[in-house]
């Protein structure tokens, strides 16, 4: 046992406070390197502090109803080759000279305020102004109004009335001055008056028809104001202003549509009675004149309400019966008329105006529908019997409608003009470009060629023979810009002129596929959807704002120097051109992205000698050089435009724009069914950041017109922009099949088939808009496509899924009786549904934005938070993690 107690004492340590001292400085010197390492490497790789994440104020509600970011626009427009018309930053109408930049004030500031005008223009001798005032809205496009007219030299107001010594002071429809002198036109009750001189007694009655409501002469009715026109009058005078061309529309076989109006009280109230009852009929039975309410005075108007009709055709059935007219008014006493007959080709059946234009003293341009829109007929009227011939045809051969383009630009002999039409390019299909039409030889050449668009055709320049004209680039439908292109077409076998881009925002050169794609004969698909070159043996009512100061670049009457080049970051675009056979200068509006802006620049004929020629290109990239970088952006514009006047520059709401934290904004191509790629725009939270894995509500807004664009790179401030800026939501906003931008391919997937691709409701629209998208709703044509675009049948998909509707009781686009077949399907379905009515509320719903968007608003934010998990309720205002 002693043995055995020895040699347990042995497993012990003799000296119990013995420690191993190097091993331990040795593990904490490890664990202080590796510490070390740690915190260097957050302090390494943690992006440096961005400040908070939200920079400038949040977005209101209230700036959005009030408007505040809106831009003021030009309010003038050129009256002869130099000077311009407009509204200066004090208030004042002024007319510039673009030729040496000097300014003639017409009237003063103060004279300004006292009449309010909500529009103005100028008589043809410079005598005198003609202002519109106490406007009261009809529909999109028209409106009643008092005019007054001012004497420049004399600071005289006259009211425009039939005798002075008349007390009455009219509403009318529609006035202007003619091309000559001071002579005026206007519309009464209906009907067309001419005067040959302002101070003048007599008053000329040219029209006698009218029937208020249902016989139009020189306004359009709804359906050719809305679809077609897109204007409040119909009459076009000749250069020297002795013959007038006017429309008369009779409506009498036009089935009414009714609504109810409830007599809101308002604006729309008791001066719009006045307003309607001296214009004859602009409201009630018959009228239609939206916002011409007679019942907001009546003693019993909140006891029965006013049943209002509008003479609105349906698909399949009576459209209104349009003639043409020239009225000879060298002679007001004795006017003489003449009829305008359609060609031979729509002569027999019914068919549509959708254009028409003096191109000289004596011809008459005017471009004819049939009535499913799939033919486009270009006629030449010529006095004195004005017979229209055909010069141009389009067909739409059964893949899809025509468009309802404007007159084209014709030569000065009139025997030569230039249209848009569709080419078609190899697989990519058909595209918008440009034809030279030479009506004596019966031939058509192409101008331009390409996958891209030409949306308007703006100006002719005779002397040097440029076409001026908007277009969207190949692969940007978002973007819109200035260019130019020889009017002399290339020979056979020749390649064709390739187009200037005066706006890009980047000298590019035309990609070596269009030079090679144009060294062979131009494709034989020039004017129509078939596959045949025909005789190819050779090769575009608001009230004017004042202006922020004119920028004007005048060191010295007659002194040039150079000017800096506009601003390379505008992508969408406007123009304006004088009326003159040479293009000298040209009003350009930039639209967007950035701040708007009106600038007046001087035109060169030609490119410097020895400067790049800036050509459109067909790729949007440079290509990369030797050294793998890419080129730089050469300098913009400035070998095409010159900078004279700024009109507009937007600088208040620009500094707006700086303190206020807006919303970021990512747009790009998404591939679709079919091979086509899809325009989408994101509107995301100022908070968010790429970089973090976070969750947002996200919004999707689907428009889908035929041929409408969402996603542009026009200026835009509006609900989507404060979801995304103050709510922190994420809006998509997405161009699919039938968006414009991108070729007639994309275009047409919705013809005839209207709501199976693109997901709306079109059943019971008007029948210019429907017919042209989805043909006669018959057994023979395309009932099938009405049916299948009928949303009622599908609600069932909308069960156990929250849904809020909302119309106003006067629309008089989209009628409320959609609605109501809607809302009666989904409660016999048993579908629950929340329903918001707006009394007396047109299309747009102006009268109720702010109670719309709050309404709109809480509707998504009940929404949502029955998505969110009571835990994770931080994410809405602050950017926190939540589900979507």
């Amino acid at each position: 046992m002693p043995e055995q107690d020895n040699y347990d004492d042995e497993l012990v340590s003799s000296n119990p406070n013995q420690r191993n001292w190097r091993g331990i400085l040795i593990a904490l010197l490890v664990i202080i390197i590796v510490l070390a390492l740690i915190v260097t490497s957050v302090v390494l790789l943690t992006p440096p502090d961005e400040g908070p994440r939200v920079k400038g104020q949040r977005i209101k509600l209230q700036d959005i109803v009030d408007g505040v970011f809106l831009p003021q626009h030009s309010n003038g427009s050129w009256i002869d080759g130099e000077e311009f018309l407009y509204q200066d930053h004090l208030g004042r109408i002024c007319l510039l000279s673009a030729a040496n930049r000097s300014e003639r004030v017409l009237m003063s500031n103060v004279t300004f305020k006292t009449l309010a005008p909500f529009t103005f223009t100028i008589s043809a001798d410079k005598r005198y102004l003609l202002l519109a005032q106490n406007v009261v809205k009809l529909f999109r496009h028209s409106y009643l109004a008092q005019y007054t007219l001012y004497d420049i030299q004399t600071s005289e107001s006259i009211k425009l009335r039939h005798s002075p010594h008349l007390d009455d002071w009219p509403y009318l429809h529609y006035a202007r001055f003619t091309p000559a002198g001071n002579a005026l036109v206007w519309v009464q009750n209906y009907d067309i008056y001419f005067r040959e001189e302002v101070r003048s007694p007599a008053v000329h009655r040219i029209t006698h028809d009218a029937v208020p409501g249902v016989v139009y002469n020189g306004i359009p009715d709804w359906l050719y104001e809305e679809e077609i026109l897109h204007a409040n009058n119909a009459i076009w005078m000749s250069d020297n202003g002795q013959l007038m061309l006017y429309a008369t529309f009779n409506d009498t076989h036009v089935q009414e549509q009714h609504f109810a109006w409830y007599g809101t009280t308002g604006p729309s109230g008791g001066a719009a009675a006045a307003a309607a009852a001296t214009a004859g009929g602009g409201a009630g039975s018959g009228g239609g004149g939206a916002g011409a309410s007679s019942s907001g005075s009546h003693p019993h108007a909140s006891l029965y309400p006013e049943i209002r009709s509008l003479r609105y055709p349906k698909p399949g059935t009576q459209n209104p019966t349009v003639t043409l007219r020239v009225a000879d008014l060298k002679d007001p006493q004795n006017v003489r008329t003449t009829d305008l007959h359609p060609p031979q080709i729509l002569a027999h059946e019914d068919h549509y105006f959708s254009s028409a234009s003096w191109v000289s003293h004596s011809k008459i341009a005017v471009v004819w529908l049939n009535r499913p829109q799939n033919i486009s007929v270009v006629s030449v009227c010529k006095a004195p019997s004005f017979e229209c011939i055909e010069t141009h045809r389009v067909s739409g051969d059964g893949r899809g409608w025509v468009d309802t383009v404007a007159v084209p630009l014709f030569a000065a002999n009139a025997s030569i003009y230039v249209a848009i039409s569709p080419l078609r390019d190899g697989l990519f299909g058909y595209f918008r470009h440009i034809v030279h039409v030479d009506i004596d030889k019966n031939r058509v050449l192409p101008l331009t060629h390409g996958p891209y668009e030409v949306n308007r055709l703006l100006h002719w320049d005779q002397l040097d023979n440029w076409i001026y004209f908007l277009g969207t680039p190949e692969r940007l439908p978002s973007q819109q810009h200035l260019y130019r292109v020889s009017a002399q077409p290339a020979r056979q076998g020749q390649a064709l002129h390739s187009p200037d881009c005066l706006t890009c925002p980047a000298v590019t050169q035309w990609a070596e596929g269009y030079d090679e794609g144009h060294t062979k004969s131009p494709p034989k698909l020039v004017t129509a959807w078939d596959d045949d070159w025909e005789d190819s043996e050779e090769a575009e009512a608001q009230p004017p704002q004042p202006a922020l100061p004119v920028e004007q670049q005048q060191p010295g009457r007659g002194q040039s120097v150079p000017l800096p080049p506009p601003p390379s970051d505008c992508l969408f675009h406007e123009a304006q051109f004088p009326l003159s056979r040479q293009a000298k200068y040209v009003l350009v509006d930039c639209l967007g992205p950035v701040v708007p802006t009106s600038i007046i620049y001087g035109l060169k004929s030609t490119a410097p000698e020895g400067a790049k020629v800036r050509r459109r290109s067909t790729q949007q990239e440079q290509p990369p050089t030797e050294g793998g970088e890419e080129k730089g952006p050469e300098e913009p514009k400035s070998q095409f435009l010159e900078l004279l006047v700024t009109v507009q520059n937007n600088t208040r709401l620009k500094e707006k724009m700086a303190k206020t934290a807006m919303p970021q904004i990512k747009t790009f191509p998404v591939m679709i069914s079919g091979g086509y790629h899809a325009q989408v725009r994101l509107f995301l939270p100022p908070v968010l950041r790429e970089d973090e894995i976070t969750r947002y509500p996200t919004i999707l807004h689907v428009y889908s017109g035929p041929g409408s664009q969402l996603v542009t790179d026009r200026w835009h401030v509006d609900w989507n922009t404060y979801l995304a800026g103050s709510k922190d939501y994420i809006v998509v906003e997405i161009d699919g099949r039938g968006s414009a931008g991108q070729g007639y391919q994309l275009l047409h997937e919705v013809y005839k088939r209207l709501g199976s691709v693109e997901v709306s409701d079109q059943l019971e629209v008007n029948s210019t808009y429907a017919e042209r998208y989805l043909s006669f709703p018959n057994v023979t044509d395309n009932y099938k496509g009405y049916e299948e675009s009928d949303l009622s049948k599908y609600v069932d998909n909308l069960r156990d899924r929250q849904f809020l509707l909302i119309h106003g009781t006067a629309d008089d686009n989209v009628h409320v009786q959609q609605s109501m077949v809607l809302a009666r399907s989904l409660t016999s379905k048993g579908v629950l549904y929340k329903q918001q009515i707006y009394p007396d509320e047109g299309h747009s719903l102006s009268g109720v934005k702010r109670h719309l968007y709050r309404s709109m608003t809480a509707f998504f934010e009940d929404c949502f938070k029955k998505l969110v998990p009571p835990e994770s309720k931080a994410g809405l205002g602050n950017g926190g993690d939540m589900q979507q």
